[in-house]
């Protein structure tokens, strides 16, 4: 085991090595939004399958909110209780003044690929639809995924890219996993249990692309988001990874070519910092930062700026 602790920022030691996340100290005492569950059709599918979601509108009365789909992570097979992700989902309701729908896709291994990616565009068709019914605005959204909920939600995006859909104002990643390939540098530095290692991240995407395995050439960019290979015409992205991740080094590969391609980018590397440490040490100075950087960034994108969402365009 390589213990990486050593490199850790002081102040997120503790949440290293707590077995128990979290989460629920992300907004100590804060105001919560309303919630609500509901079930939701796709309203151009009639055969798609009715998929559950959670629903979080500012405590702040307003007209007219804007939307974010959020997408939870949890290696591709856990989940299955959408308050697990209060927490977050408050935060970026209250933070940016936005009714968040978080999806309660269909999980791997039971549902492999591309399930979770059908129910997300399943969720997102309805808000673009009946988003009045959620108290939200359905041309101003944008698409938030976490971890393996980014991979997702990325996919998500490039899906709606290739088939000419309307795009979200902002895809927003949060220690994203986005490779299944596991072939950089960093796939190989990080083997401690008590974090997002290289066997549960193999066990998941293994689970997630079935039957087809890890690295095979024939897994689809829809799937695993850095095999696309023209990332131009996306919308404007945000990305968030600690530099003791073992997704940093495809994460900022990936940043490297959405710049490259045109596509505006956010990309903050967080030193001395694990999977997912701003909500399970949500208290550190470097999380609160991290945290802070993603609600400004759903914030300036989702304000009055532009009335309308992005459209497509075609790369050269």
């Amino acid at each position: 085991m390589q213990d990486i602790s050593p490199r850790l920022d002081p102040e997120l030691l503790d949440g290293y090595l707590s077995p128990v996340p979290g989460m629920a100290g992300l907004r100590p005492g804060a105001a919560a939004p309303r919630r609500e569950d509901l079930v939701v059709h796709d309203p151009q599918d009639p055969d798609a399958p009715p998929v559950p979601v959670r629903i979080y509108r500012p405590s702040a009365p307003g007209p007219d909110r804007p939307a974010v789909l959020f997408v939870h992570g949890g290696g591709f097979t856990a989940g299955e209780r959408l308050e697990w992700f209060d927490p977050l989902c408050d935060l970026y309701a209250e933070g940016a003044g936005a009714v968040v729908v978080s999806v309660g896709y269909r999980l791997a291994p039971l549902h492999p690929y591309p399930a979770a990616q059908q129910d997300c565009r399943t969720a997102l068709r309805w808000l673009r639809v009946h988003g009045g019914r959620a108290g939200a605005d359905g041309t101003r959204v944008a698409v938030a995924g976490s971890s393996s909920g980014a991979a997702v939600a990325a996919g998500l995006v490039l899906a709606l890219r290739d088939t000419g859909d309307p795009l979200p104002r902002l895809l927003l990643l949060h220690a994203p996993v986005l490779d299944d390939r596991h072939s950089t540098p960093s796939s190989r530095l990080v083997l401690d249990p008590r974090t997002w290692n290289r066997q549960s991240s193999l066990a998941g995407w293994g689970a997630y692309l079935a039957p087809l395995p890890p690295g095979h050439p024939e897994v689809p960019a829809h799937a695993a988001p850095a095999r696309a290979a023209d990332l131009a015409g996306l919308p404007p992205v945000h990305l968030s990874v600690g530099d003791l991740e073992l997704a940093r080094d495809e994460v900022i590969g990936f940043g490297l070519r959405l710049a490259r391609a045109g596509v505006p980018l956010e990309l903050h590397v967080f030193p001395g910092a694990y999977h997912g440490f701003d909500v399970k040490d949500p208290q550190a100075s470097v999380s609160r930062h991290s945290l802070a950087l993603q609600v400004d960034a759903l914030r300036r994108a989702l304000g009055p700026a532009g009335t309308t969402d992005i459209e497509p365009t075609s790369s050269i």
